[in-house]
């Protein structure tokens, strides 16, 4: 007879059911066949993800060592880092080994910067009211560059800090600091990548909140399919949103039942996604406007002078007339006189049936519910900033009635289109209508629609909705969000939406703006906080609004601050562009969009803070009327960043832009430095190949300029810049010392997925190794787990709390974080090729990642209660860049 040791990877799917299956354990089977061995090992690798990087003196290391770090910690050109502070030693008066908080007042790090490069910290805190937490930018000589703090009661939990371009290249000093005299721990995530680019970090868990007993379903058989309440048993039908995607109601049994935490919804939606007419089921996502609430009154509009307003008027001079905008938020204004006095004017007329598609369970209308009428009642809790009306005053306020300020395209047509009910929050099954309706059918009701809201992850049918909106000539512009953070947000992030940050009246991102690889431009959004146009008031979008009166609401105006604010202005400086080309199409303005033909573009290229540059309204409309007479190439990308490890290759596309008629001639030679090879096609379509060779210098990032020389109607020049890095951080990885738990599946009594049995390791040579025997009771805390249902997964406790995987500490879940799964040990179990990534980046729900679900409350797995003993291993982090 032969035996066989069992083998999982991480390749395979789960759940893991790993006992014999036809076979038996022990002696001859009868006939011959294979065999399993008793039980034996758990064993695998945890792979660290690129870049990652531990702080030195941690809680869970200081607890062993209580030897801070005394210099300052090497880092390389670009990193992820968490780390730990505490002002001062805090045990909490106990004697459990996990309420012990060693003091760490401040940890320095060495950093090669350039200028313009950005370190980004993110803070974690168990108090939602803990320490604020400093970060500085110092030189060599420990004199500062630059200093930002966070402000956990404003609810800023963020901070950057840039070398300026007066400063010369080198290493400096970046030092994180808690707040003097408040002994509370904080946990941290410090990050910094090579060039103008950020990093796209998911750092928390998604909370994305949903309507309970909602999903939205996707349907295999798009062609012809039906359901009804009584052909599809796991739920009841709603509506359909189209001919794919169905809106559904948990069943009327289950709804009873329903948990204050929505995992029941979330458990019914599982139960979808298993039955056979299913492609996918999501959540019902709820959206919210992307402005803060109240803030003063500020008379001066220093935001229209920013973007050349005053020029672009001058070539538009009717305003944008025969351009409709939708703007999808909480409604208009409107009283017993009628809409807002500023709007009136403005507003269609009639507006089509349908109009306000906020569902009753969101609604503060009377009586709540759909309807034909798109007014904001004003929230019935208080704090009416009429979001809408405000949104809507920056697009097409008039210029002509002598009451207020103006607005961008003040000659065009506004079709309020409400989705945004009491306190300024909705439903995506509503958003999803309602795009649809405006943009959905032919002819479509408006031309531009601005979405000044978001807070959803990626939805198929949110997507599908905008493309069909955008495949019919309507131009859509989004909020990015106000959460100053790089995580793509929805619908903005979605494929055909221009997403805009926000900056302040310097033209500088604005502290609570939204960046990342997804912005596509900038425009004023102000930001409350700061002057930096120097006219001695702060720098807050004035529009249209309403205030409290004694008989309810009076039209009224008020400075605000956010991206709502910065989307309406491209969007109005889109309606201008309509009213001169009508045939204006979203391919058309990314073409002109990366050409820096829409902004104030800068030679860098595309950035992550501002996009393509901020908005330049003068440009964009001269751009729009001018009857092209040259010819000229395009590169897309505009910047081409290269790593060893991670990128060493990239090819680059050439658009030819003006007039079609003169054909380029590109001359084949390139000059290129040695490290770089480039190979340049000079037929159509015209692309240029970069590929790093072994001549990349180690030691920081390099740069270069390619020129492409070429003739059209004249002899041009395309620049395209290049940066690039050698990566040799594989052995150098470390995201602290792991610890592998056996998890049981049902949460303890304070709601809490506990461990049943753990190990711990540190990394060596950039991997952390595992084996632990199942039978032997004396070699490990794993032995004795009883035969049950697990989850497999290891992480951090940098703050020493007895919880690992919370918010800025690193986290494995097998197979895959954010998609665990179910392993079952019985009498055969051996698991040799366990295969693990670690990261301290979290799961986003995307297209690319629709089985993620939000994990509401989830903060962890809880520890039992045995430390590691003994000295910390020796530390690597310090000494390879």
């Amino acid at each position: 007879m032969v035996y066989r040791r069992g083998l999982i990877t991480g390749a395979m799917m789960l759940p893991l059911l790993v006992g014999g299956c036809g076979g038996s354990s022990s002696g001859d089977d009868g006939d011959g066949g294979v065999g399993i061995l008793p039980p034996e090992v758990i064993a695998g690798s945890i792979g660290i993800e690129a870049n990652t990087r531990v702080d030195g003196d941690t809680a869970d290391r200081l607890v062993l060592s209580r030897s801070p770090l005394t210099e300052p910690q090497l880092l390389p050109a670009s990193f992820v880092l968490a780390g730990y502070v505490c002002y001062e030693e805090d045990t909490r008066g106990t004697s459990d080994p996990f309420d012990d908080f060693p003091e760490d007042p401040e940890d320095v790090f060495r950093v090669p910067l350039v200028p313009g490069e950005t370190v980004s910290l993110s803070t974690f805190l168990d108090d939602a009211d803990g320490p604020p937490i400093t970060l500085k930018l110092r030189r060599l000589d420990e004199t500062d560059v630059e200093s930002q703090i966070t402000d956990p009661a404003s609810q800023v939990f963020s901070a950057r800090v840039s070398l300026p371009p007066t400063e010369a290249p080198g290493d400096y000093l970046v030092v994180v600091a808690a707040a003097p005299s408040d002994p509370r721990p904080a946990r941290y995530v410090l990050a910094k990548t090579t060039g103008a680019q950020s990093l796209a970090l998911n750092l928390d868990w998604p909370e994305h909140a949903f309507v309970p007993g909602r999903a939205i379903v996707a349907m295999k058989d798009s062609a012809g399919q039906r359901i009804t309440a009584t052909s599809q048993p796991g739920g009841q039908v709603i509506r359909a949103l189209d001919e794919k995607h169905w809106l559904m109601a948990m069943p009327a049994t289950r709804m009873s039942k329903l948990s204050t935490n929505g995992q029941d919804t979330l458990d019914w939606i599982g139960t979808l996604r298993q039955q056979s007419g299913i492609a996918n089921a999501v959540p019902d996502y709820i959206m919210s406007a992307q402005g803060p609430l109240d803030e003063p009154l500020y008379p001066k509009q220093w935001h229209y002078d920013l973007i050349n307003m005053p020029a672009a008027w001058q070539l538009v001079s009717d305003g944008g007339v025969g351009v409709i905008v939708a703007v999808l938020d909480t409604g208009l204004f409107r009283d017993s006189l009628g809409w807002h006095p500023d709007l009136a004017a403005n507003v269609v007329s009639p507006i089509p049936p349908g109009a306000d598609f906020v569902s009753a369970e969101f609604d503060n209308d009377v009586p709540p519910g759909r309807d034909s009428d798109p007014r904001d009642p004003g929230n019935a809790t208080g704090n009416n900033v009429f979001h809408g009306t405000h949104v809507a005053g920056t697009v097409a306020a008039s210029a002509t009635n002598q009451l207020g300020g103006t607005g961008v395209a003040f000659g065009s047509k506004l079709l309020p289109v409400r989705v945004l009910g009491e306190g300024g929050i909705g439903s995506s099954a509503d958003l999803i209508d309602a795009i649809r309706w405006v943009g959905g059918a032919v002819p479509v009701k408006a031309d531009v629609i601005n979405l000044s809201l978001g807070g959803l992850p990626e939805i198929p049918a949110l997507q599908s909705a905008i493309t069909e909106a955008v495949n019919n000539g309507v131009l859509v512009v989004g909020a990015a969000g106000n959460q100053s953070s790089s995580l793509p947000a929805y619908p903005a992030a979605a494929r055909g939406v221009f997403s805009v940050s926000a900056v302040d009246g310097g033209g500088s991102l604005a502290s609570y703006s939204n960046f990342g690889p997804w912005i596509d431009l900038a425009a004023p959004g102000g930001d409350i906080r700061r002057d930096a146009n120097l006219d001695g008031l702060a720098d807050l979008v004035i529009s249209a609004s309403g205030s409290p009166s004694v008989s309810g609401f009076e039209p009224d105006y008020a400075g605000l601050q956010g991206t709502s604010m910065a989307a309406p202005h491209v969007a109005g400086v889109f309606a201008l562009m309509k009213s001169v080309r009508p045939d204006l199409d979203t391919d058309t303005l990314v073409t002109w969009l990366a050409d820096g033909r829409l902004t104030t573009h800068s030679s860098s290229g595309r950035s992550d803070t501002l996009g393509y540059g901020v908005i330049d309204a003068a440009k964009a409309v001269l751009t729009a009327v001018d009857n092209p007479s040259v010819t000229i190439l395009s590169a897309s990308p505009t910047t081409v960043s290269l790593s060893s490890e991670t990128n060493p290759s990239q090819n680059v596309e050439f658009q030819v832009l003006g007039d079609q008629g003169n054909s380029p001639i590109i001359n084949p030679e390139v000059v290129s430095p040695d490290w770089l090879n480039v190979t340049l096609l000079t037929s159509q379509p015209f692309s240029l190949t970069v590929t790093l060779n072994d001549q990349l210098p180690s030691g920081g990032p390099v740069r270069t300029t390619l020129q492409v020389n070429y003739t059209t109607d004249s002899a041009r020049v395309l620049e395209i810049p290049v940066v690039a890095e050698l990566v040799t951080d594989e052995n150098a990885r470390d995201a602290g010392r792991h610890f592998v738990l056996l998890v049981d599946t049902e949460p303890n009594a304070q709601g809490q997925l506990e461990a049943v049995a753990q190990d711990s390791m540190v990394a060596v040579n950039g991997t952390y190794q595992f084996s632990f025997p199942l039978a032997d009771e004396q070699s490990s805390i794993f032995a004795g787990a009883p035969p049950g249902d697990y989850y497999l997964v290891a992480g951090t406790d940098l703050d020493n709390d007895g919880i690992i995987c919370q918010a800025g500490e690193a986290c494995a879940e097998y197979p895959v974080t954010g998609l665990r799964e179910v392993i079952t040990i019985d009498e055969n179990t051996d698991l040799t090729d366990i295969r693990m990534t670690t990261s301290y980046s979290r799961p986003t729900i995307s297209a690319a990642t629709p089985d993620v679900l939000p994990r509401p409350g989830f903060r962890g797995y809880k520890l039992k209660a045995q430390r590691p003993t003994g000295s910390v291993a020796p530390k690597t982090i310090g000494a390879v860049r």
